[in-house]
């Protein structure tokens, strides 16, 4: 079976998420998206960038097969106007190779070397795929429930209400 139908409703299911969190994000003012909140990387903002940079480095290895160098705490943007255009591109950079993937792409083997266990791990490319979308609802989770804390609605983000899904 594929993973590529799949991988496209979670890329929806991302498209979907990440545009509700952005919109919600535009009401709150620059100073509220700036401040260090105690999330893992400080700011929502810093959050929301670590979320993008690891989608690219993730969508990189997937497509290319080589792990690309990495900061977890390196910053892509620096204002929020420019998150905003970075995180919709890459949304539809994730939909797009998703939806035009050929049918055994997610399938392939994409060997590595791991040096932590002595030895080469054979990961199909769905594994990095699935990875992004784990990754990204773990910290979109720790940003909503935050905009709870500070009393604003998030919203749903069950599966079945996404208005992007075609079932």
């Amino acid at each position: 079976m594929s993973y590529k139908p799949t991988a496209c409703e979670m890329a929806r299911y991302n498209q979907w998420q990440n545009a509700k969190l952005l919109g919600v994000c535009d009401t709150l003012s620059l100073a509220d998206l700036e401040e260090d909140r105690g999330l893992f990387f400080g700011s929502i903002l810093a959050t929301l960038d670590h979320i993008l940079t690891v989608d690219q480095a993730l969508i990189a290895m997937a497509t290319t097969g080589v792990i690309p160098p990495f900061d977890p705490d390196q910053r892509i943007t620096e204002t929020y106007d420019a998150f905003k255009q970075a995180r919709t591109a890459q949304d539809a950079k994730i939909m797009h190779l998703c939806e035009n993937a050929g049918p055994s792409w997610f399938e392939d083997d994409l060997p590595r070397e791991s040096a932590e266990l002595g030895r080469t791990r054979h990961f199909p490319r769905w594994f990095y795929v699935a990875q992004m979308f784990n990754h990204q609802t773990h910290h979109r989770s720790q940003i909503t429930s935050e905009l709870h804390r500070m009393g604003v609605d998030y919203g749903n983000t069950d599966m079945p209400y996404n208005p992007l899904t075609p079932y």
